[in-house]
Formats: structure tokens, C-alpha cells, sequence
């Protein structure tokens, strides 16, 4: 794809894509797919729903491959087709599950915020795995491990307590330790911590 990539916003590459030529949309969805997938993520919050819309971008630059003839910057056209995709989702989610409005203006204003702040948003984020990474690193020993093997190994109290020959109350107690010493470590990162915590 690298041959693609200097030429992206090429008429030639508009050309390729508009003649339907696979290698050229393959190389499209391989430079866009992972920006466009955050872009939807900062507005929808799930990534169920963002990777939807994303797909969808993707398959209506195909169907409609004949309307590219007037795009002039296929990154900014992308950009402004997933934002689009993403407030016609949260209208139609609105209208379904009878959102006030007053809800829904502030979502909308949370994720434009989002938007905006995407460079800053990313900042954030490897500040916080970092933060994350060493908090974990000053917990005593053997509260790391059990921390550890239940978080990132998915394993369960109990079998935590088997596998390391100790009592599940015991388990229970290095659980209990670890997240009051990560919460205190990364208390101006709270939010965001409670989310990670959510997806292990």
C-alpha cells in the first residue's frame, strides 16, 4: 500500500477509486479505517456502534464511487461523511428511546468537544496507561500478582486463590488494596480509570 499512501489525495488515485479498482479502496480503508474508527468513537462512546458507521462509510465510498469526482481532499470528505454518520445515528437513537432533548445536546456537545480535542484526547490517553503502568508497579508483590491475574488475565477469585495456594478471602482483600492504591495514584484520572477498569 505504500505506493498509495504519497498519493492518496491524488486525482489519479480519485481516478482508481472511481473505476472501482480493489487495490485503491484496499488502500483507502488501510490509511482511514483506524482514524475514522476514533473519530466515531468520540462521538458514539461504543464501539460496537462507531465500528458500524465506519463500515458503512467505507461501503457507501464504494456504492457511490462515481460522486468522487468532486472531492478534492479525501481525507477531510471521510472525516466530514463518518461525523455526519455518527449525529444521524444519535438522532435516530434519540427519536428510539425518547431522549430529552436536553440529553441529547449535551452528548452532541461532549463529543464535538471530543473532536476537537482529539490530539489532546490521545495525550491523555498514553498518560494515563502510563500512570496505570506504574501505579501497578509500586503495589507490594504479591497484591500485584493477584491484581494482575484478575484484571489483565481475566481469571476469578477463586481461581486466583487456587493457583496461588491462598484463601479467597485473602484474594479478596489484595482486590480490595490494589483498587484503593490505583484510585488514590490516579485520582485526577478517575473517569477514566473506572472505564479502564470496566473493560478488564
Amino acid at each position: 500500500m505504500k505506493k498509495y499512501s504519497k498519493n492518496i489525495e491524488s486525482n489519479s488515485f480519485i481516478s482508481l477509486l472511481q473505476k472501482g479498482d480493489m487495490t485503491a479502496h484496499e488502500a483507502l480503508f488501510r490509511l482511514y479505517y483506524d482514524k475514522l474508527l476514533h473519530i466515531a468513537k468520540g462521538y458514539l462512546g461504543i464501539i460496537e456502534d462507531a465500528e458500524g458507521v465506519v463500515q458503512n462509510v467505507f461501503l457507501k465510498i464504494w456504492e457511490k464511487k462515481k460522486n468522487l469526482e468532486k472531492v478534492n481532499n479525501l481525507g477531510s470528505y471521510l472525516h466530514t461523511m463518518t461525523k455526519n454518520a455518527c449525529l444521524d445515528l444519535l438522532k435516530h437513537q434519540r427519536v428510539k428511546t425518547n431522549f430529552s432533548n436536553n440529553y441529547y445536546e449535551e452528548r452532541i456537545a461532549i463529543r464535538n468537544q471530543f473532536i476537537k480535542d482529539e490530539a489532546a484526547s490521545l495525550v491523555i490517553e498514553t498518560e494515563l496507561e502510563e500512570r496505570i503502568t506504574r501505579a501497578i508497579d509500586t503495589l507490594p508483590e504479591k497484591c500485584k500478582r493477584v491484581f494482575l491475574k484478575s484484571r489483565f488475565e481475566g481469571l476469578k477469585h477463586s481461581e486466583i486463590a487456587d493457583i496461588m495456594h491462598i484463601s479467597k478471602r485473602t484474594v479478596d482483600n489484595h482486590i480490595s488494596n490494589a483498587l484503593q492504591h490505583m484510585k488514590l495514584h490516579l485520582k485526577e484520572y478517575l473517569t477514566l480509570f473506572i472505564i479502564f477498569l470496566k473493560n478488564f
